[in-house]
């Protein structure tokens, strides 16, 4: 029985990597990474919104407990800086976990099926969907308020050379990003250095970097600060939800084949 009411539960392993699964809904496959607290109520919650709207939403267990509360996670965050998995402080690198999250794009495509699937990493893992994004079944990414690496506002946590491969792909992959305007963990500069990077393909309508700014205070677009994004106009999940069903369903509203 999974310890989250509505979702199954499964384990994932590729290589030397295993973490458990939450898997919840019908339709084509969305990976929701978790931010620093953890697997929280509230990132359940954005986890059963995106389910409700006819997608397959897979949460991967990164680090701590599912449903800790959000102080504790918070708590214990410095253990994470001795973690092979991840990169807190350097710039120009990826965390080894992009490449199990690339292995478990793959078995969701394989899966649910049609063109492609979403992933929205948020906080600490917004970054890791840069590096996703040379993954081919993955269409439809959101980095919501990336953070990474820590105390480098103008650095992004993945290789030059990995931005420029996905910038060169061929389809119509297009990177949704959102963060507050006076965010200063998720700086002006770091979506800067996106838009720069991610240029669209001579001659294709496609965008493959599309900002989104709330105006104001705040950091958690999608879950903690949604209200305040929400009471100054902007309803973030409605443009994620929307950024989805553009990239991953066709114009009848069910995925390809």
């Amino acid at each position: 029985m999974s310890v989250i009411k509505g979702f199954s539960e499964e384990t994932f392993t590729t290589g030397d990597s295993s973490f458990p699964l939450f898997r919840k809904g019908n339709g084509p496959g969305v990976i929701l990474l978790h931010e620093l607290p953890g697997l929280t109520h509230e990132t359940v919650e954005f986890a059963e919104w995106i389910a409700d709207h006819g997608f397959h939403v897979v949460m991967p267990l990164l680090f701590g407990r599912p449903l800790q509360h959000p102080m504790l996670g918070l708590l214990k965050s410095p253990g994470l800086c001795v973690r092979k998995e991840f990169n807190n402080l350097a710039a120009g690198k990826s965390s080894p976990i992009a490449t199990s999250l690339r292995a478990l794009c793959r078995k969701l495509h394989a899966e649910r099926g049609g063109p492609g699937v979403g992933a929205i990493g948020m906080c600490y893992t917004g970054g890791y969907v840069f590096a996703m994004m040379m993954e081919a079944a993955l269409l439809a990414p959101v980095a919501a308020q990336p953070s990474l690496p820590l105390f480098q506002p103008k650095a992004l946590d993945v290789e030059p050379e990995a931005l420029g491969a996905a910038s060169n792909r061929a389809d119509t992959m297009s990177l949704l990003g959102l963060r507050f305007e006076e965010d200063s963990r998720c700086s002006v500069e770091r979506f800067e250095r996106l838009e720069i990077s991610l240029q669209s393909p001579p001659g294709s309508a496609t965008r493959r970097f599309r900002s989104v700014i709330v105006p104001g205070k705040g950091h958690s677009t999608l879950t903690f600060d949604y209200q305040a994004a929400l009471d100054r106009g902007v309803d973030t999940r409605e443009l994620v939800l929307q950024h989805l069903r553009m990239q991953l369903l066709d114009s009848n509203g069910s995925a390809s084949s």
